[in-house]
């Protein structure tokens, strides 16, 4: 039952934390129950229970509940008692559930590892407004989201409430310190040759026992200063016996003697398993801290025997720029049936939303500094690259998914375009035939499509300069050499351009023009030379589409497996789109997620090798529009992948379009047809500024029309019909439906055309 509202924002610069592509707040309840059952009621209640909804103008806006509001204060407004208060509560209580959590992940049991992975982005927060104090209770909003701002990144709880911390300076030690009698239990008081007798405590029910184990423990600030950093260190100190309090009152003298002889270790035994140097023997400029990772595998096999060690890597020294495919390097991952091309020492790495790059480069220089590199960064998607000299890709998979902040490990995938070459008799279809085939003339009647509607296609290289895509194409850009230009190979390759004209070709009198001629195109290069594109730069385009706003995304990429794979049974095929590149899968559907949650419709081929598309890691999620081709006469194409995420078709043989240098080809595959979904897609944006991605979606399914024997053989899905969609969109939106709103709209729009020429001018 909700309480009354304690919070309420807009999240338009929000964005919700996905675990799985399930938002984490939407598990509010299994969390409160968890936490409740685990440490009390004071640990349940510390998450305001949220909700999330749609306002005005598509807007959607974030409330969190909770009781006894009125008591409740945001941090800026406490005073400084107060904050101190509210900080060393949630950082008490932060620590708890981070070390519980630990605990789940170290567990055998996959419910247990979801849990704790959940609980770790649970108390992920954007900043200081997330926290509220009242009546000795402090509670969290908007947790489970991260902040779109810049300045906000990187926002870090544990380090935003350790400068509230009160800093306790330790006492001189007394001249001489009389230890109390103890009466003697039997019992020790710590391990080793020390045998102290301790008071035995009263019994602690058993409920209670997991949560006064964790109670027994407090943290201690330790602050360590150079001439280019401050480096805190949250130490743990357990309360033990006498001989550990009387060493905590010498530390400072003792303190040099032990850096000393820690430096002895080092250098005679080369102890590199060890990280508690500190800033000592590393290199001063360094910004990584050292912390060991409690709970995790210490081994430093890796590390052993090094001579002459490799200073470690800066954050500011990987690329922001997707290392070019190497022919060479590229071969199947061991063990893969399917022998899918991949480059066989590269990993990406995909690090949890509450851990920071740092940390991660701090375990990775400490392990595998002399055998590996990390060689691309990409801080939005929190990924990075790295590249080892050895192949035993298996090896280092299950060396990475141990360092810090690991959350899923996958392969450098080598991906193609979906084409299909030339047969006999390929050329002599009408030149034209799939306009009339989805019925695109008749929806022309209605609009031709709007310029501020983009398309965005990523691609291997698009000529630019040609008669039907200049004036059609806004923000371009080229992932592998981070630049506008994307022709970068002089018109080698046709794909690009051949697809970017499906969308939007202009109506000049020459060849044939787009399914959306009015609309633009945001032409996306991530392929090299050879037409192969690199599974990083996929991942990077498909985000910097995001970030500049378009309504669709149109993807004719596709991995590339063996030949033969089609003779494989179904169910077979099944089992490998379940069992194969699980990571990267999982990875690919919370990009989908992430483009829905910023109302983009992603269409996508579903491949040309006759297979189910969950084979490809890519084609596994029903948040994206997943396009089979048809032939002239309408029939299923041999080619098509299928399957149950294949929701729609279009033409894909002898589609007739432009190449590079002002030439026209025949090309066909899916990712022909999936271009022409992509152009319809764009030609409902076009009708009015309040469609939304799934209004626009639901249109184009559900006025598919069937095809004859689809299904029996393969689902490809309906074969879409423009003008249907267009008509279906308008039926359900009243303001749509208007032709005089829609006069208007179009008359409004042809008033700011005519500003732009005349401020040109």
């Amino acid at each position: 039952m909700k309480s009354r509202e304690l919070f309420k924002i807009k999240l338009e610069n929000y964005r919700p934390l996905l675990w799985y592509g399930d938002t984490v707040f939407g598990r509010y309840a299994s969390i409160k129950n968890l936490l409740g059952s685990q440490f009390g009621r004071e640990f349940a209640n510390v998450l305001a229970e949220p909700s999330v909804m749609d306002g005005e103008n598509g807007v959607r806006y974030g409330v969190w509940y909770a009781d006894n509001v009125e008591e409740y204060r945001s941090f800026d407004k406490l005073g400084p008692e107060e904050q101190e208060q509210a900080a060393n509560q949630l950082s008490g209580m932060l620590e708890k559930v981070t070390a519980f959590a630990d605990q789940l992940l170290q567990s055998g049991e996959t419910s247990h590892k979801q849990m704790g992975e959940i609980l770790h982005l649970a108390f992920r927060v954007p900043g200081y407004e997330s926290i509220y104090w009242g009546n000795g209770q402090v509670i969290l909003v908007l947790w489970g989201f991260v902040s779109d701002e810049l300045s906000k990144k990187s926002f870090s709880l544990r380090d935003a409430l350790s400068r509230f911390r009160p800093q306790v300076t330790p006492p001189e030690p007394p001249t001489k310190v009389t230890p109390p009698p103890v009466p003697d239990t039997g019992t020790t008081g710590i391990t080793g040759d020390v045998k102290e007798p301790v008071v035995t405590p009263p019994p602690i029910p058993e409920k209670n026992k997991e949560i006064n184990k964790n109670v027994e423990e407090h943290e201690k600030d330790v602050k360590i200063t150079d001439e280019t950093t401050t480096i805190t260190k949250d130490v743990k100190v357990k309360k033990a016996s006498r001989w550990r309090l009387w060493w905590g009152k010498w530390w400072k003298r003792l303190l040099w003697i032990l850096l000393a002889l820690l430096l002895l270790l080092l250098l005679f035994f080369l102890l590199n398993n060890s990280r508690c140097g500190g800033s000592t023997g590393r290199d001063e400029t360094t910004h990584i801290s050292t912390n060991p990772v409690p709970g995790r595998d210490q081994d430093r096999s890796g590390d052993r025997d090094r001579q002459n060690p490799v200073p470690p890597v800066r954050r500011e020294q990987i690329p922001e720029t997707p290392l070019p495919i190497n022919r060479d390097d590229v071969r199947p991952m061991p063990g893969d049936t399917l022998q899918r091309p991949i480059v066989g020492n590269r990993l990406n790495v995909i690090i949890n939303r509450d851990n920071t790059i740092e940390e991660f480069l701090e375990d990775f220089n400490a392990r595998y500094a002399d055998q590996a590199q990390v060689v691309y960064c990409d801080t939005l998607a929190n990924l990075l690259q790295v590249q080892f000299a050895t192949d035993d890709i298996v090896v280092w998979k299950e060396r990475l998914q141990k360092l810090t902040g690991v959350r899923m490990v996958f392969t450098e995938g080598v991906f193609g375009a979906e084409v299909i070459p030339d047969e006999p008799g390929f050329k002599d279809a009408d030149e034209s035939y799939y306009f009339k085939l989805i019925r695109a003339f008749q929806g022309w009647d209605v609009t031709m499509g709007r310029e501020d509607v983009v398309v965005a296609v990523i691609d291997n290289a698009f000529d630019l300069e040609h008669e039907e895509l200049k004036g059609q194409c806004v923000n371009p850009w080229n992932i592998m050499t981070n630049s506008p230009d994307v022709n970068t190979y002089g018109g080698t390759q046709r794909h690009g351009t051949h697809v970017a004209s499906l969308v939007v070709g202009a109506i000049n009198g020459m060849g044939v023009s787009g399914i959306a001629p009015g609309c633009k195109v945001m032409p996306i290069q991530v392929g090299v030379e050879d037409g192969s594109m690199p599974t990083s730069a996929i991942i990077k385009g498909f985000l910097y589409a995001l970030k500049q706003g378009v309504q669709v995304i149109s993807i004719s990429i596709g991995s590339n497996p063996r030949e033969g794979t089609d003779q494989l049974p179904w169910d077979v095929q099944e089992q490998i789109g379940q069992t194969t590149f699980v990571e990267e899968g999982m990875f690919w559907n919370e990009l989908y997620v992430y483009a829905e949650e910023c109302g983009v419709l992603v269409v996508e081929c579903a491949g040309n090798e006759n297979i189910l598309t969950v084979v490809d890691p890519m084609k596994r999620s029903d948040k994206v529009l997943y396009v089979g081709a048809v032939g002239v006469n309408a029939e299923p194409a041999w080619f098509s992948n299928f399957g149950k995420y294949v929701s729609i078709c279009a033409p894909g043989m002898s589609i007739y379009n432009a190449i590079p240098d002002n030439k026209y080809d025949f090309l066909q595959g899916t990712s022909m047809s999936t271009p022409i979904v992509a152009g319809a897609a764009a030609l409902l944006f076009s009708l009015g500024d309040d469609v939304k991605f799934t209004d626009v979606k639901e249109a184009l399914v559900k006025t598919a029309i069937p095809l004859p024997g689809n299904g029996v053989r393969k689902q490809i899905g309906n074969l879409l019909q423009v003008d249907k969609a267009m008509a279906y969109l308008q039926k359900n939106n009243p303001l749509l439906a208007d032709p005089c709103t829609r006069k208007i709209d179009s008359l409004e729009r042809e008033i700011e055309r005519l500003k732009k020429q005349l401020n040109q001018h």
